[in-house]
């Protein structure tokens, strides 16, 4: 069953996602949310990450750069708690 967990091109803006290649000097793992996301072939989609400095980045990304965390898997729950518990805000 196809959905935005097992297909990129389903994900959607606010979808919390994580890279799998590193981008724009973001390290692979690095947890942003997606602020932008239609696709086509000329347009990238765009997510947004908080940085360790506390500042946050807007990068371009392509279908195969992340996927989308999904709250109901508990290893994907867990990355979002720990982020959320060790971030400053």
């Amino acid at each position: 069953m196809k959905n935005k967990y097992s297909d990129n091109k389903l994900a959607e803006e606010y979808d919390c996602i994580i890279l799998t290649k590193p981008q724009s000097n973001l390290p692979v793992g690095s947890l942003g949310t997606l602020v932008s996301s239609y696709t086509r072939t000329d347009k990238p989609l765009y997510a947004e990450f908080t940085c360790a400095d506390g500042t946050s980045a807007i990068a371009p990304l392509s279908l195969e750069d992340f996927r989308v965390l999904n709250t109901r898997n508990q290893n994907d729950l867990r990355l979002l708690l720990s982020f959320i518990t060790h971030s400053r805000v």
